[in-house]
């Protein structure tokens, strides 16, 4: 199983606490919106990875060639999906959530296996929630979860075609939960588990928007699965973020890769 880093080491990456006295947080003083856009910093767009396809040939490949889903990059606005940008809680203190996000009204958070890829390939929860592994596809797919063991069990379990496999209970960790499907050795995908409601994916064209966050200041971090923390080893405590009540913090355009 993986084993991921210290558990002291681990707190550092996700819940750290955000330098000096600007850090300090309230829900109090209103709440207020972040956006922005996470866009390819490279000159070049990355190229389709084209997928060594192994196993269920005449299913996997029935629509074509299959390419690896790791890098998605909008052409036009050069936006990068599939990025995980959340606040960061301070050490050892609760994030202040908004009244209408108290309760978590979608108890579901789905991912299916319809032709030999995660879909989606990156997906993010809230403790309390129930992680649903489907497979849509006519071929046997399994889906174990590797996790940070000091927060969560893992698990490994074969899904026959229709079928979906129910995961509760999941704890927040520093680290994603990494999925994978021993049959098509080719899939992975990423899991991210939190105990607040201010996370979210970017969507195809790179774009971010997290609202009804409290007032102040917070420590914003961004993660892609294949380039890591944006900022590299100092992105793991985030970027500071001002919100103010009743305003949008508009972040802009913010690269990542090269």
């Amino acid at each position: 199983m993986i084993r991921y880093l210290s558990a002291a080491l681990a707190a550092a990456v996700l819940f750290a606490v955000g330098a000096g006295p600007a850090s300090a947080q309230g829900g109090n003083g209103g709440w207020g919106t972040i956006k922005g856009r996470i866009v390819w910093g490279g000159a070049q767009l990355p190229k389709p990875e084209k997928v060594n396809v192994s196993q269920d040939k005449d299913h996997c490949l029935a629509k074509g060639a299959l390419f690896n889903n790791r890098f998605e990059v909008d052409s036009k606005t050069r936006g990068l999906k599939s990025v995980v940008v959340a606040l960061k809680a301070p050490k050892g203190k609760k994030i202040p959530i908004h009244p209408d996000l108290k309760d978590v009204k979608q108890k579901e958070v789905y991912i299916d296996q319809p032709r030999c890829l995660f879909i989606p390939r990156v997906v993010a929860m809230r403790e309390g929630q129930i992680f649903v592994a489907k497979n849509s596809a006519p071929v046997n797919h399994n889906i174990k979860w590797d996790v940070d063991e000091d927060f969560n069990k893992p698990g490994n379990v074969t899904l026959p075609p229709g079928k979906q496999h129910q995961i509760k209970g999941l704890k927040a960790q520093p680290l994603p939960v990494l999925l994978s499907c021993g049959i098509h050795p080719w899939m992975g995908g990423q899991l991210w588990v939190f105990d607040h409601p201010y996370f979210v994916i970017t969507g195809a064209d790179g774009s971010f928007e997290i609202r009804n966050v409290p007032a102040g200041t917070h420590r914003l971090t961004i993660y892609h699965e294949a380039i890591g923390w944006r900022g590299g080893a100092k992105g793991k405590a985030g970027i500071e973020v001002t919100v103010k009540a009743g305003e949008v913090t508009d972040l802009g355009n913010l690269s990542m890769g090269k």
